[in-house]
Formats: C-alpha cells, structure tokens, sequence
C-alpha cells in the first residue's frame, strides 16, 4: 500500500474522524501530560463500639419515628469497581475541544558501531534543530451508562538537518461505551493512523505490548523516518455476576502496513479474558489467559507466523494509607508459550518461558502520585533482526503538581531484551531512557511546556543487525512550546495540569 502524498492521508484520516464519535487512546506526538490514573480513594474503615458497650436501642415513639434496617455500607467497604453499576444515567453532556501544541528544540544523535549484516535497512537520524506542531480536536457526548467518542490529531514533525520538508501525520479514533443492566459493560473502538517515523520499541511495531508508561515515557525514541499505515479495531465485554466476581473479555485486530514496500508489515489477533474474585475488602483475586496470532513479513519477504499463550494468576490490593494517600498494587506470575519460525534455518520451533509483573500506584494527593511496574513477555524485534525475544521491561514515574499552576512530571525505564542464537549464546539488547516535564499553566487555555528526554540502546552483537541500524545509539532531546486547549461546546472539565 502506497501513498503519494502525506497530506493527502491526513485529510483522509481528519475526514474520517469528523464524521462520527469516538474515543481517544493514542496522545498526540508531544510529551504526555496526563495524570497518571490512580484508583478511587478510599476512607478508612469507620470504628465501632464493642458490643457490650453499646446503648440499649430505644423502642420506636410517635416522637422517634421507627427507621429502615438497611443502612448504607460503611465508607471503605468495598472500591469502586466491586460496587453495583447505577441504574441511573445521569445527565448527558457534550463537549468539542480543541488542543494544539507548537514544539520547537534540539535532538542530539550520537551513534556509534553500526551493524553489519546484509540488506535493507533503514538511516538514522542526525543531530540538529526539531520544531513540531499538533492539533487534536475531541468530541464526547454520554452519560454514566453510554458514551460516544471521537477524537482526530494532526501532525507536523521537522528536522530540519535531516528531511528536506514537514512530514505530516495523523490519527483519528472512534469509540463506544454502553452499559447493559447493572452486569455487563460493552466497549468497542477504532484507531486508524498514518505515522510517518518508525519506532521499533513502541506498543505498535512489537508483536506483544509494552508495560504502561514504556512507549510514553521517553517519546523521542523514533529513530527512523519509515511511513506507515495502522489500525486497530477492538471490543470488549465486561460482567459482574455477583458482589465478589467479575469477568472480562477482549477482542482485537491489528494491522500495520508501510507504504514504501512489504518488509515489516503484520497483521495481529489478540483474545484476552479475565477472572477476578473479591476475596477481602480491597483484596482480589486474578487470573488472565491471553492468545496472540500475529503474521509477520520478515526481510527477506517471507511471511513468519508466531504463535503465543499467556496463562497468569495472581492478587490484586487496594489499601487506604489516610485520607489523602491510597496504595494500590497487583501481581501476577504464569508462563508463556510461544510456536514460531527462525529467520535463519527456517525451521519451526516453540518454546516455554516463565512470565509475570508487578505494578504499584501510590497517590500523594489528588494531584501527584508515584508509578511502578514490570514485565516479563515475548517481544518481536520487527524491522531489525526478525526474531522473538524475551524481555524484561520496568518502569518508574512521578509528578504531580508543584503548585497551584506548575505541574512536573519525571520518568524512567529499563528494558533487557534476550534471544538465543546457539546453545548457551545469546544476544541481548539493554535500552535505557529517562524523561523531565514541566508544564506552567498562564491561563485556563494557555500553558508553556519543556522536556528533556534521554534515549540509549545497546546491542551485544552488531553482526546481527542490518546494515545502517546502529548497535549504540545515544540520543538527548531538548523541546519547548506552548499549547493551547480551546473548548468550542459545551463546558469541558479541564486536565488536572490546567487546573487553578
């Protein structure tokens, strides 16, 4: 599949998104500024009197009316997610808004050792002046029981030093949400974009996601120009047959096709279902299966099927540290399959690896928290080597607001990636990254942002990779701007960074 022209896709992907409702998963292209999400906060317990110390109950008087047996549950029994889903609808709001951000900065690329094996591959980048413009138009309408969503971005991306003009791109995401009874939850979206760099470490170009915070925490990482096409249809369904059980159900089909030739397209199906048991008040119980069937067009044109199950178990806690503070962690620990092809020998192979995570969110106010994780998974190094690898990948953050308009937001992340190549051999990648976000907030639609953003990849055997693709890459980004977040109807309620 083969586009002429960028900005004729964009016009299509804006088209698109405009003629209908949708839901908005994919930030734009500029540093993330979203509040990490964190659990409804939950009060502590309400202390009771021992029985023997309790006055007697007074028979009901003409004065002292007799009162209902069915009292409310006391603050903190159960979260938010144990409890019933209203019957009610609530009001229904709609809301259109407008954000842009114009970024402007300096990419420092250093690399050194590049590969040496055979074929295609793609340039990196060199160092130099980058500028960056964006505009995302979001549109909602619903209530607590039914919602529809649908949100567009364009972009504009520049370097100067190495492209000779703007590359545009763009996204456009559709999305619905309705509640049946009080027990089931539908859910189903539609993401269709055209991304004009190629990141080999984002959720889209691996044949298995990364950990939240992994892709959003160091944005910079795009090493190579590579146009492509991508969607992403999913459904989900949602169930709560009893106080104390809950399952789910997801479904979704990717596609990513690149526009100047086949090498690297794929196409996915993933079938993802849950179990969770409410043990305690705060404690559940889980466990996950999940089955991947991805296809994949290797360097040398050959179609390569990969084959994955991921059975886990594990427990989830919610606990009230005060009023103000509310920790939440989950883990979890299984094992994997995966039925694959080498790309050297061509001969089929499978294997089982032990798999698991871990994440933890600490909320410090209503404002700030610190966020943690890791996994450990299957991961196809696509448009580089061609082959799966393990991976061990973690992840920190924490920000918040620093004051009443100054929001400041750090992060950090590790990834080791390892696969076999002979008995005992094995090649690794470790990729290190680290992030700074600041955001001033000068009115209630204007905010000045900056970032610095630090990328650093080593690969222990650069025979291995394609020639041109750098066994060490060394990058630091420097970026400043403003954006600008207008609503056009209704009355949006504004992120928590552009709140007084």
């Amino acid at each position: 599949m083969v586009l002429s022209k960028a900005g004729a896709c964009l016009a299509v992907a804006l088209i698109l998104a405009t003629a209908g409702p949708g839901s908005a998963q994919s930030p734009p292209q500029s540093p993330p500024q979203s509040v990490p999400a964190r659990p409804e906060q939950q009060a502590p317990p309400v202390a009771q009197a021992p029985p023997e110390q309790a006055p007697p109950p007074r028979r009901p008087t003409k004065r002292s009316p007799r009162t209902s047996k069915r009292q409310p549950p006391r603050p903190g029994q159960g979260t938010a997610e144990e409890a019933r889903t209203s019957r009610e609808a609530g009001p229904t709001r709609q809301e259109l808004t407008l954000t842009a951000n114009v970024l402007g900065g300096y990419d420092d690329n250093l690399t050194t050792g590049l590969g040496t094996g055979a074929g295609t591959a793609p340039t990196a980048m060199a160092s130099g002046p980058t500028a960056s413009l964006d505009g995302t138009l979001g549109y909602v309408r619903g209530n607590t029981l039914r919602s529809i969503r649908m949100d567009t971005t364009g972009t504009l991306t520049g370097y100067p030093g190495y492209l000779d003009h703007p590359v545009a791109g763009g996204v456009a995401n559709v999305g619905a949400r309705t509640t049946v009874g009080r027990n089931m939850t539908f859910r189903a979206s539609e993401r269709v974009g055209y991304e004009p760099f190629f990141n080999v470490f984002s959720p889209g170009a691996s044949g298995a996601p990364l950990p939240p915070g992994i892709g959003e925490a160091v944005p910079a990482t795009s090493l190579f120009e590579r146009r492509s096409l991508s969607s992403n249809s999913s459904v989900s369904v949602d169930g709560r047959w009893s106080r104390r059980d809950s399952t789910s159900l997801s479904y979704s089909y990717n596609v990513q096709q690149f526009t100047n030739d086949d090498y690297g397209d794929s196409t996915s199906l993933n079938v993802a279902t849950g179990y969770r048991r409410r043990l305690a008040t705060g404690v559940r119980a889980r466990a996950d299966y999940g089955y991947t069937n991805l296809d994949y067009t290797d360097s040398d044109q050959v179609a390569r099927p990969t084959r994955q199950h991921r059975i886990e178990g594990g427990a989830e806690i919610e606990t009230a540290l005060s009023r103000r503070r509310h920790l939440t962690f989950s883990l979890a620990a299984g094992a994997g399959y995966i039925e694959s092809v080498s790309s050297t020998d061509r001969q089929p192979y499978h294997a089982w690896i032990p798999t698991g995570s871990g994440s933890a969110t600490l909320a410090l106010s209503p404002t700030s928290s610190v966020d943690g994780g890791y996994r450990r998974d299957f991961s196809l190094f696509q448009g580089v080597t061609d082959e799966v690898y393990t991976t061990d990948t973690a992840f920190l953050t924490t920000g918040g607001l620093v004051t009443a308009r100054t929001d400041l937001r750090v992060g950090a992340t590790y990834s080791n990636w390892k696969t076999p190549i002979a008995s005992g051999v094995n090649d690794t990648l470790n990729v290190y990254g680290a992030s700074l976000q600041v955001r001033v907030l000068f009115t209630d639609t204007l905010a000045a942002t900056a970032g610095y953003y630090y990328y650093y990849q080593r690969y222990s055997n650069p025979g291995s990779l394609p020639a041109g693709f750098p066994a060490e890459y060394n990058r630091s980004t420097v970026r400043v701007g403003l954006t600008v977040r207008v609503p056009l109807v209704g009355t949006p309620t504004p992120p928590p960074t552009m709140q007084r």
